[in-house]
């Protein structure tokens, strides 16, 4: 059985939960190949009569049209043996060349559940069009399966769920080299895209660290943008909300594993992949219920409503001032672990592979 992927997602990021996604399905794996990568090459510096040729529109008998980067995927689907195809991402330049089943993996529905955010996206028509077309779908969640049978119409019986896993058990935590006094802190981790509600996590929690002289809070993430320092600033936080950009996962297991709690605020997860890296360490869990939060951290989080910044402020009190609930909090999230391992993500999908074949 050969499995081939593209390279969509390696293209567009380096590092990201979806790269880690396929990068686990292939560890220790032979059976999925991913397809060689188009390199662009510039031509080659046009002599005086190419130069004149090109300018007066004669193409020399003979010459090749100069192929793009889909017409180069494409001609590999022609070249390589593979049973299946699984696409990275949701580019669907494939559709009309591909004579061989494919597999989709849909990772959240944030684009379809908050359009006023997103405007018209072209993932989501492209996503949609896939959806339709994939032999079988791989949703990461019960709450991602049900979301596109609800937004795309899809048939339940071509959605598999099958959960991600984690490894951030087996890192080795390593101190960064923060570059401000480093106290109690409570930890936001990611991106701060609009759904994932860091603006009113910032207003619920400004009052609290205000008053707590011993509290900061520490982003990790990209730099703040201009919005979010002003915000940071009309709300007198300056010196107590601090960015820290991890190198490595080393770094960032080190800010979970010496966080008061990890608080995630987001609207919508499709799955929501820091909580199983607050859980493997050892990290008290305070997040929203929003999409697939709560079918995947159980009983191992306190649950605030996100659009409520006292809701927000008073679960992060309750964690702060109770150690007895902090302590069932990183018990409870050390068993929540065992239902989610990269072995049975793997073990799963490639069974779905075979029975697809």
């Amino acid at each position: 059985m050969k499995i081939l992927i593209d390279n969509q997602v390696y293209e567009n990021q380096k590092f990201g939960g979806i790269s880690r996604y396929f990068n686990e399905l292939q560890r220790e794996n032979s059976d999925i190949e991913r397809m060689p990568l188009f390199q662009y090459r510039p031509p080659a510096k046009q002599s005086i009569y190419d130069r004149l040729r090109s300018k007066l529109k004669i193409t020399p008998v003979g010459t090749k049209k100069k192929s793009s980067k889909y017409e180069f995927y494409n001609a590999q689907l022609n070249r390589l043996d593979f049973d299946v195809f699984h696409p990275t991402y949701y580019n669907n330049y494939f559709l009309k060349s591909l004579k061989k089943p494919f597999v989709l993996t849909v990772h959240d529905m944030i684009h379809e559940k908050f359009p006023e955010y997103f405007g018209s996206s072209p993932d989501s028509i492209n996503k949609r069009r896939l959806c339709d077309a994939a032999d079988r779908i791989i949703a990461i969640s019960e709450t991602t399966k049900k979301d596109i049978i609800e937004i795309f119409g899809t048939s339940a019986n071509k959605i598999e769920v099958i959960y991600h896993g984690t490894n951030f058990k087996s890192i080795q935590a390593s101190k960064p080299n923060f570059n401000f006094e480093i106290r109690e802190y409570l930890l936001f981790t990611g991106n701060r895209s609009v759904y994932k509600n860091f603006l009113t996590f910032l207003i619920a929690v400004a009052p609290l660290i205000r008053k707590n002289k011993k509290l900061i809070l520490i982003c990790t993430g990209p730099n703040f943008n201009a919005i979010e320092k002003k915000w940071i600033n009309d709300l007198q936080l300056n010196h107590i909300v601090k960015h820290y950009y991890c190198s490595n996962d080393n770094e960032l297991a080190y800010l979970y594993q010496n966080a008061e709690c990890f608080v995630f605020p987001s609207l919508y997860e499709g799955f929501g992949l820091p909580l199983l890296e607050a859980f493997a360490t050892q990290c008290p869990v305070v997040t929203s219920s929003g999409g697939s939060l709560k079918e995947i951290a159980g009983d191992a989080a306190v649950y605030f409503d996100p659009k409520d910044v006292e809701s927000i402020r008073t679960s992060i009190i309750k964690v702060l001032s109770d150690k007895g609930l902090k302590k069932e909090l990183i018990e409870a999230g050390e068993d929540r672990l065992n239902d989610f391992s990269w072995d049975k993500c793997r073990k799963e999908t490639m069974d779905l592979y075979s029975r697809l074949i």
